[in-house]
């Protein structure tokens, strides 16, 4: 006879398609476990998927600590004060090279000023010496080209014999143009009035610079004669 498929005859399998229990070795049902009371009937098993864990609670993360960093005021004021500190020793380099630039010209311009102005400084104190008569000193702004062959008497002499002739020096004025600059060499022309003459007259002095150490200007040449002529009165 044909047993159908699916036929509950089959003595090893059932529906569902597990052994029967008589094929278990014992001939008995496995007893089924009870279900906990309260616990709800679960349709579907849970998924696998996704394994819920038991809360923990989250650790905060620490914050980072700040820094507190100086204004920007701050940081200028330090720059500036480094930049000080480099730019203080340039600026006194500077000003000395200025100060001994400046130091040097002027003390050139002086020299140079000094040098233009001795002769006609020692010309002046000649013509200043024979107007109040002092001819010792007018003496001494004679160079040695006069001196070696006129002594100081013998020149006073002649001062003398000038001004009992013609009268007393009143008064003398360099004239405009007059002056001839030769190297070591330097002569002026002076207008001198006398208190006897009615008119002043024209009186040339001529200055030699000194080749020594000095270097001083001296009268190498007055004419001759400290009046208007060669004769004498």
């Amino acid at each position: 006879m044909e047993r159908r498929h699916g036929s509950s005859d089959d003595p090893e399998e059932t529906p569902s398609g597990v052994y029967r229990a008589s094929l278990n070795g014992t001939g008995k049902h496995r007893p089924i476990p009870q279900r906990p009371p309260g616990m709800a009937r679960v349709d579907h098993p849970p998924s696998t998927s996704k394994i819920e864990r038991p809360y923990a609670p989250k650790v905060a993360r620490p914050e980072p600590q700040r820094v507190d960093r100086p204004p920007r005021q701050a940081f200028a004021l330090r720059n500036l004060r480094r930049h000080s500190l480099l730019i203080l020793p340039v600026i006194f380099v500077i000003c000395a090279l200025l100060a001994c630039g400046i130091g040097y010209a002027a003390f050139n311009y002086a020299n140079g000023l000094n040098m233009s102005n001795a002769p006609a400084l020692v010309a002046s104190d000649f013509l200043v010496s024979l107007s109040h008569q002092d001819y010792d000193q007018a003496y001494k702004d004679l160079g040695v080209t006069i001196t070696l062959q006129l002594s100081p008497t013998e020149f006073a002499q002649q001062a003398k014999n000038a001004d009992r002739c013609y009268g007393q020096v009143t008064n003398y004025v360099e004239t405009s143009g007059s002056a001839v600059n030769q190297g070591n060499s330097q002569s002026y022309g002076y207008t001198v009035g006398r208190s006897k003459l009615a008119k002043p007259y024209q009186l040339r002095l001529t200055l030699q610079q000194n080749q020594d150490t000095s270097n001083s200007w001296r009268i190498s040449s007055y004419g001759g004669n400290l009046g208007p002529d060669q004769a004498v009165c």
